[in-house]
């Protein structure tokens, strides 16, 4: 049993430098070797992984701070306080279904905002469905599920995809989908949502109500907000009340609707294909990513297999849930150790450096990795981390200077 089980430290009494302050030392590493690929480049005086914790820093050197700047450390120093209290493996017996309204469907939440467990963009959750059930009929987030046991088949967009056991399953944005099982044995499902993190967006569709509006003549020239000249403006696509703008955003749209209806739904499971790992010592399997026809842009799921008696090098990354397909072994996350088997789940907060260990001599272990990754791929380029550079910056004299009350009208006519 591990000593996390037994409710101590790892390494009691060991001086180890704090959890999350590692950044620091991970900076000179990067600085000093070779870079890996896809590791950060730093270029300026200090780096860190990510904004907040650059402002829990920067909170608790003591320096001047805007109220957000304030609030977002403070922020951050209580999640990191959550997660240290937050166990890195989920027992498979601790899992509890609770019925859904849909009937013959339960859920088992395994990662989710309201549980001891959370990750900040996904929640991991197992889905079953006895013998005839099927779930409602939705539109709505971006989702991927992976078959754990039985067999049945999903709607999605009106068109049937057949899925049976270790089977892999992308739902794009806004598509109808039910999933069903047509067959006389329960089917599980584990499944990962996007809802914390478009719950944070709060992304919502445009509605018109239809009423009234100043409907001004064709030829009405409108005043340019710098220049003060007034400027024709023509239609669009024959539509009066359109920008080139706005129809640039409907065309967009059109176009990732399309892609999402064309590109593959179903990953069949002896159609995987077994490649070399970046993390050294496993392998891995893409399920669902875009390498292999799919067309998501916020999940990724994927395979990672260790040998028998192996272990991966020591790395860190952002929030990932990994579920024990197979085998059993260990995981030290931040200096801790986690012991696991199959049907165990093992949440890896952002940024802890982590390695995980197959234990049997003789059999692989196989973990299944569910992940905002290709949200991060399209939209962080720099993988989040942010940097410094130490700067001479100008004096300002000392004196009673406090920016005009009237603000909003310090504007300076444009030149001509």
């Amino acid at each position: 049993m591990s000593d996390h089980q037994h409710g101590q430290p790892a390494h009691e009494g060991h001086a180890e430098p704090p959890r999350h302050a590692q950044h620091k030392e991970d900076a000179e590493m990067l600085r000093t070797r070779e870079l890996r690929h896809g590791e950060p480049q730093l270029t300026g005086d200090r780096w860190w992984p990510h904004e907040t914790w650059k402002l829990a820093d920067l909170y608790q050197e003591g320096v001047q701070l805007t109220s957000y700047e304030r609030f977002l450390a403070e922020r951050e120093l209580a999640r990191r306080e959550r997660r240290v209290n937050m166990p890195a493996v989920i027992r498979r017996e601790e899992l509890t279904y609770e019925a859904t309204r849909a009937p013959g469907v339960s859920v088992g939440y395994v990662v989710a905002p309201h549980m001891n467990q959370e990750s900040p963009a996904h929640t991991v959750e197992i889905l079953n469905l006895r013998p005839g059930a099927r779930t409602l009929p939705v539109k709505e987030y971006e989702s991927v599920a992976h078959v754990l046991a039985g067999k049945g088949y999903t709607e999605i967009n009106g068109e049937r995809h057949d899925w049976d056991i270790h089977d892999s399953i992308h739902v794009p944005e806004g598509m109808w989908y039910q999933h069903v099982n047509d067959s006389d044995q329960p089917v599980n499902l584990i499944v990962a949502r996007v809802s914390p993190l478009m719950e944070q967006m709060y992304t919502m569709a445009t509605i018109y109500k239809g009423d009234s509006f100043s409907d001004l003549p064709d030829d009405y020239k409108p005043e340019h907000p710098f220049t003060k000249e007034r400027v024709t403006v023509g239609y669009v696509e024959g539509i009066k009340w359109m920008s080139e703008m706005q129809l640039s955003h409907h065309k967009e749209a059109s176009a990732l609707k399309e892609e999402n209806i064309e590109r593959k739904k179903v990953m069949k499971a002896a159609d995987a294909v077994i490649q070399r790992s970046h993390h050294k010592g496993d392998w891995k399997v893409g399920l669902i990513d875009t390498y292999v026809g799919f067309s998501n842009r916020m999940l990724g799921l994927y395979v990672h297999q260790m040998p028998p008696a192996c272990h991966t090098e020591t790395h860190k990354h952002g929030w990932v849930t990994v579920f024990v397909l197979s085998g059993k072994g260990y995981s030290i996350v931040d200096g801790e150790r986690y012991d696991w088997q199959s049907g165990d789940m093992i949440n890896v907060p952002a940024g802890a450096w982590h390695q995980h260990f197959n234990t049997d001599p003789e059999n692989i272990s196989q973990h299944l990795t569910l992940t905002t990754q290709p949200l991060e791929y399209r939209v962080m380029t720099t993988k989040g981390s942010v940097e410094e550079k130490y700067v001479e910056l100008p004096a300002m004299p000392a004196g009673d200077y406090a920016p005009a009350v009237d603000w909003w009208n310090q504007q300076r006519p444009v030149a001509r």
